[in-house]
């Protein structure tokens, strides 16, 4: 036997692993589905392909139809017959249907089985369910439902944070810039860090024109040393960044208007 043809039966035999963890790591968590240790691609591929298959063997049976696993043997031989090909080949629709359906059901199991990790909140909950991308637990609030969180939330949820308010400072030409903003998005480099993050509502100042603080211990109004960014969105690039700090806000309905607060 070929190693092309070799090569082609294996793959396709891991079809089923694939499509599950390629549903299953998705949208914010999409990173994580191009995982090059050994052991993680073990778990996440080669395992569920073997569950798949497993239940599909069975399944068949119930419709009165039979896997026949010596034809899939003679095929990844040395010396594969002719007649294993021609029982490939006369049983042909009824493979390809067989393939097709464990397929869907793959590639639905991982899409579902995230949203169910998601919706009971087990990643926040449990270690083992967690995702690789740490920066989605820290922008969205997440991080709050931690079992080991020093900080809790007592009045609100994590579902009541409304805004995300970030500053960030930069250090351009020498002089340090505070930049504050609502945050709109963010992306991540290959290795699952931070590559950029996207404010609007942005403005910067100095970092040396803080607040004075009066001889009464109260802080005095410095909004007027702020410039005000103009345009929908910033980008800001990580590698640039000297610190994050991060401000959850929920909106308490006034009647007529909508009024920012810390979650508490």
């Amino acid at each position: 036997m070929s190693i092309a043809l070799s090569t082609l039966v294996l793959f396709f035999l891991l079809v089923p692993g694939i499509l599950f963890r390629r549903f299953y790591y998705s949208e914010e968590f999409s990173k994580e589905y191009f995982k090059e240790t050994f052991f993680g691609v073990f778990i996440s591929t080669i395992l569920p392909s073997l569950f798949f298959h497993f239940v599909w063997y069975f399944i068949v049976k119930i419709f009165g139809q039979q896997v026949d696993l010596f034809v899939l043997g003679d095929i990844v031989s040395q010396q594969p017959s002719s007649i294993s090909f021609q029982n490939l080949q006369d049983n042909s629709v009824k493979i390809l249907f067989y393939n097709l359906t464990m397929f869907i059901v793959a590639g639905a199991g991982g899409y579902w089985l995230k949203k169910i990790v998601r919706k009971e909140k087990w990643d926040r909950l449990y270690k083992f369910f967690r995702f690789q991308n740490s920066w989605h637990y820290i922008l969205k609030g997440e991080f709050f439902d931690f079992p080991r969180a020093e900080i809790t939330l007592d009045e609100d949820t994590v579902e009541d944070i409304e805004l995300v308010f970030v500053d960030a400072i930069i250090e351009i030409n020498g002089f340090s810039y505070l930049y504050d903003g609502i945050l709109v998005d963010y992306e991540l480099n290959g290795n699952n860090g931070l590559e950029t993050i996207s404010l609007t509502n942005a403005q910067r100042r100095k970092l040396n024109d803080d607040s004075v603080i009066s001889k009464k211990g109260k802080k005095k109004d410095n909004s007027k040393k702020y410039y005000p960014i103009d345009g929908h969105i910033i980008v800001l690039k990580y590698c640039e960044l000297k610190n994050l700090n991060f401000t959850y806000l929920t909106l308490d309905n006034d009647g007529d208007s909508f009024t920012p607060r810390l979650v508490e």
